[in-house]
C-alpha cells in the first residue's frame, strides 16, 4: 500500500509512503525504512521480511526516480541540496505517521542503507531526538568535511552523555572494502553521534559487502523484538 507523503517540499515533493507490516493504527512499532539509489521503498519492504516482528509497522519511504539526491556523499552538503533536505524531511514525515498514530519516536527504529543510510544520518544529525534505534548500513554522513560536522553536532552539548541523542543506540555497520563509502568516514560518522550522546557501535566487517548483511538484520529484529517486549 501506498500514498504521497504528506508536509513534503523541493525535489521529493511527489514522493509516496510504502505501508507493511501490521496497520500503523495498531502497531506498537514502527520501522522506518530508507532504501539506497536505484533502490525502492517496495523492495526494502519485501527485504524486511527477514528481520519483521509481529505487531511492527513498516513505513518506507520512496526517492523520486529512486535516488535520495544528486552528488556523492563525500560532496559538500551544498552541492545535494535541495534533495537533500527533501530527503531528511521524508524521513520526518514518516516518523509523524507513526507518533500521530500513538507510536512515539522512542519506539521507531531507523533503518537505511547505503545512499538512504546517509539520508537517516542526515536526518538524525539535523532532528536529533531519542529514537528507538537506527541503523545506517553501509553509509556515512553526508558532507565534504565530517570533522566540522562532528563541532557543529556538539555545539552547546555537555560532554557527559546527554546529548540530544542521548538513549538513542545506533548501530554503523559497513565493510573493509566497501566499493563507495570509506571506513575512515563511517568512523567520522561514529564521531559525530557519539558527541552528541547516542550509544553507538560502528563495526567494520572484513570484505567489500555493499548493503544490509543476515548479521545486521538479525540484528534489526533483535532490536524490533526488544522494543516490543518493552512495550
Amino acid at each position: 500500500m501506498s500514498r504521497r507523503i504528506p508536509g513534503v517540499s523541493g525535489p521529493h515533493a511527489e514522493a509516496t509512503l510504502v505501508t507493511g507490516g501490521a496497520p500503523v493504527a495498531a502497531a506498537e512499532v514502527a520501522v522506518v525504512l530508507v532504501h539506497g539509489r536505484g533502490g525502492t521503498a517496495e523492495g526494502l519492504v519485501r527485504l524486511a521480511d527477514e528481520f519483521y516482528r509481529s505487531g511492527a509497522t513498516l513505513l518506507a519511504p520512496g526517492a523520486v526516480r529512486s535516488t535520495w539526491f544528486p552528488a556523492p556523499h563525500e560532496a559538500p552538503v551544498s552541492a545535494n541540496e535541495p534533495a537533500l533536505t527533501s530527503a531528511a524531511d521524508c524521513v520526518a514525515s514518516a516518523v509523524d505517521v507513526a507518533r500521530d498514530a500513538g507510536v512515539p519516536p522512542e519506539r521507531v527504529v531507523l533503518v537505511g542503507v547505503s545512499q538512504g543510510g546517509a539520508v537517516v544520518a542526515e536526518f538524525l544529525r539535523r532532528r536529533p531526538r531519542r529514537f528507538g534505534g537506527a541503523f545506517v548500513a553501509s553509509a556515512a554522513l553526508p558532507g565534504e568535511d565530517l570533522d566540522s560536522r562532528e563541532a557543529e553536532a556538539v555545539e552547546g552539548v555537555e560532554r557527559d552523555g546527554d546529548g540530544p541523542l542521548a538513549g538513542t543506540r545506533i548501530a554503523l555497520v559497513s565493510s573493509e572494502d566497501d566499493p563507495y563509502v570509506p571506513p575512515d568516514r563511517v568512523r567520522a560518522t561514529a564521531r559525530v553521534f557519539e558527541r552528541a550522546g547516542a550509544v553507538v557501535e560502528c563495526r567494520i566487517d572484513p570484505g567489500d559487502g555493499h548493503g544490509l548483511s543476515d548479521a545486521t538484520m538479525g540484528r534489526i529484529g533483535e532490536r524490533i523484538e526488544g522494543l516490543l517486549g518493552d512495550g
